[in-house]
C-alpha cells in the first residue's frame, strides 16, 4: 500500500479536529515521502496546517456551519507529541483547564522536559518552560495538571470553592489515583488533595 493511501485511510477514519504529526505515520514510509503525502492532502483540503509540522483534519460547527479552529491547548499537546516532550499546563493555563478560571489566557503556558520554546498561534502565545522536577516526570497528565493548578493558586489562596471546582473534574478513580501519585509532592499540596478527598466523601 502506498504512503498516500495509508495516510489517507488513517485521516479518513479519524475524528474531525484530529491533529497529526509526521511521526504518526512512521510505519507508512520514509519521512520525506510522508511529508509530501501530507502536503498534498493540505493542498486538496483533506487536511489543514495550523502550524509548521502539524496537520489537522478540518472540523466544522454543525450549528454555525463554519470552521472550528484547534484550541491552543490542542496545538500545545500536538507540539509535545511532535518533539516527544512531557508537558503539563502551568499557572493560569492549568486553572483554566480545570475550570477554576474560565478565561483562556492569552499566553498558554506549559512546563516541559524539553527546551524553552515559544510559539505564536493566532492571538495566543504558547510557551513551554523547561522543568526537570518530579511533579512532571513522575505524575500522570491528570495528576500533573492538578498539582500545577494548586501551585498556581498557592497555599494561601486555596478555597473550598476552588478545591470543589478542581475535584468536580475528576471521577472517584482519578481522585484516588491522584492522592497516590502525589505522595511525594509538597506537603501543602498533599494536604489540599486530602481535603478534596474528604469533601468528596462528605458530599457523597
Amino acid at each position: 500500500m502506498s504512503e498516500q493511501k495509508t495516510i489517507s485511510e488513517t485521516v479518513r477514519e479519524a475524528e474531525p479536529g484530529a491533529i497529526f504529526v509526521p511521526s504518526d505515520f512512521a510505519e507508512a514510509g520514509a519521512a520525506d515521502a510522508v511529508r509530501k503525502a501530507l502536503s498534498r492532502m493540505v493542498e486538496s483540503g483533506e487536511l489543514e496546517r495550523p502550524m509548521r509540522g502539524l496537520y489537522r483534519k478540518p472540523r466544522r460547527s454543525a450549528f454555525l456551519d463554519k470552521p472550528v479552529p484547534a484550541s491552543p491547548n490542542e496545538i500545545a499537546e500536538a507540539l509535545a507529541r511532535k518533539f516527544e516532550w512531557r508537558i503539563a499546563p502551568y499557572g493560569d493555563t492549568a486553572l483554566n483547564q480545570l475550570g477554576v478560571d474560565p478565561q483562556v489566557p492569552s499566553i498558554v503556558r506549559y512546563v516541559s522536559d524539553g527546551p524553552y520554546r515559544t510559539y505564536q498561534y493566532g492571538p495566543y502565545a504558547i510557551e513551554f518552560r523547561h522543568s526537570a522536577n518530579r511533579d512532571l516526570s513522575s505524575l500522570s497528565p491528570v495528576a500533573a495538571t492538578v498539582v500545577q493548578a494548586l501551585k498556581a493558586l498557592g497555599k494561601d489562596r486555596l478555597t473550598e470553592e476552588a478545591l470543589d471546582a478542581i475535584s468536580s473534574r475528576l471521577d472517584d478513580t482519578q481522585l484516588e489515583k491522584l492522592a497516590s501519585e502525589a505522595r511525594n509532592t509538597t506537603s501543602w499540596v498533599r494536604d489540599a488533595i486530602k481535603d478534596m478527598q474528604k469533601r468528596r466523601t462528605q458530599h457523597a
